[in-house]
């Protein structure tokens, strides 16, 4: 009897969580530590965990949309997501730039999104 893995469908729910977690591990971290400093609370993070919280989320979301690949066949969405990996990196560990880093994001982002219009495209009403 020959089953499917469960393991790649699995991970590739994943995708867009990920990319949002990254998002949030980036600028909602940066947006609490700017309130609590308004606050007058001085907090101390390790810029290297930080990062790299950033980084692994951004690599998962890549690894669910290459989990999906299998099904779809769609190259488009895994290149994206990996460049916007790339960027992620770059800019996380290598030379910080907004806009790299901007880049990478919206990159994870669309490819995001467009691994779950592959997943479940629209369907047409007949008329």
């Amino acid at each position: 009897m020959n089953t499917p893995s469960t393991a790649a469908p699995r991970l590739s729910r994943f995708t867009g969580f990920s990319t949002l977690l990254s998002i949030i591990a980036c600028y909602g971290t940066l947006a609490l530590v700017t309130l609590l400093s308004f606050l007058g609370i001085t907090i101390d993070i390790h810029t290297g965990v930080w990062a790299g919280v950033i980084t692994l989320f951004a690599w998962l979301a890549v690894a669910g949309v290459a989990s999906s690949f299998r099904r779809n066949r769609a190259v488009g969405p895994l290149l994206i997501a990996a460049v916007g990996a790339v960027f992620i990196t770059w800019a996380m560990f290598v030379s910080f730039n907004r806009i790299i880093e901007i880049a990478g994001f919206s990159g994870l982002i669309f490819a995001a999104v467009w691994e779950r219009y592959l997943k479940f495209p629209t369907r047409q009403s007949p008329v």
